[in-house]
């Protein structure tokens, strides 16, 4: 058991988030690399589009050019892009390792960085925390607005290590005893909910069959319920417990509700605490 942990840990990927500017995202990936303990290296780069497209020497809003001068922008956008991705490579293999590359195009580098995090579940990141030139011994707090962003945002299970200069500035935790927390909730919900409905179709045919003679019986024998008293009280009898089956359990929903919120409230204030 110790061991299949142990070789999972190794094997978890650390994802770097670098820009198109290699010479000042470069001592953010050596950081990287340097503390990788042996988990894999993948580079995380989030492309914006340009929003103005070049025509005969004059630009034009993507939205209003032509299709064929957009999609021909793009695609020289796309091929300096893609050298820019491998000159990363290049410095990954002079240190002796070989990462991967994870692209993704949104037009907000912060969001489209929670984006991925989120879509691939990543557990450990690495990110500036300001640009090199805003570097000091004393440098405590984040002072890229991206950062800032990536920090309060990003989800809770991911782990994110904020650099400057190839120095660790900032290390946002994983909170993984609230995600615990928040995942025994969820369980509680499902076994206070689920039960009380039947989201199969055919189960509820079934049951509906089921309800149909004794609703026909009923009402068969209204006419003679007067001289039938112990039949009436009997079938109302089975009618109060049926229904009663189906009664919402306020209380524990209660309970579950106010939970949440105060979980997610923490989650919340330690956010923006840590990441001010």
């Amino acid at each position: 058991m110790e061991e299949t942990v142990s070789s999972r840990i190794l094997e978890e990927k650390i994802y770097v988030a670098v820009g198109r500017n290699v010479s000042k995202n470069t001592s953010n990936l050596l950081w990287a690399l340097q503390n990788s303990e042996g988990n894999k290296i993948c580079i995380l780069h989030i492309h914006q589009p340009s929003p103005m497209i070049p025509v005969l020497g004059t630009k034009f809003e993507a939205s209003t050019a032509d299709d064929v001068s957009v999609r021909a922008y793009r695609g020289i956008e796309t091929a300096k892009t893609d050298k820019i991705l491998q000159e990363y490579l290049s410095i990954c293999l002079r240190k002796g390792v070989q990462a991967e590359i994870l692209c993704f195009e949104m037009d907000s580098v912060e969001k489209g960085i929670v984006e991925m995090i989120h879509q691939h579940r990543i557990r450990k990141f690495v990110m500036g925390a300001a640009a090199d030139k805003h570097y000091s011994m004393k440098m405590e707090d984040l002072k890229s607005r991206k950062a800032k962003f990536v920090c309060k945002q990003a989800s809770a299970t991911c782990q994110i290590q904020f650099t400057c200069k190839g120095n660790l500035i900032h290390t946002r935790e994983a909170r993984m005893d609230e995600i615990r927390a928040l995942s025994a909730l969820l369980s509680e919900f499902q076994r206070l909910v689920l039960p009380q409905t039947s989201t199969d179709p055919i189960q509820s045919l079934n049951v509906e069959n089921e309800r149909a003679p004794s609703l026909d019986t009923s009402s068969c024998q209204s006419a003679d319920t007067l001289s039938q008293p112990a039949t009436s009280l009997s079938l109302a009898q089975e009618e109060q417990n049926d229904s009663s089956s189906y009664v919402f359990p306020c209380s524990g929903m209660m309970n579950f509700l106010i939970n949440s919120i105060k979980l997610w409230k923490k989650l919340t204030i330690q956010n923006h605490e840590n990441c001010e």
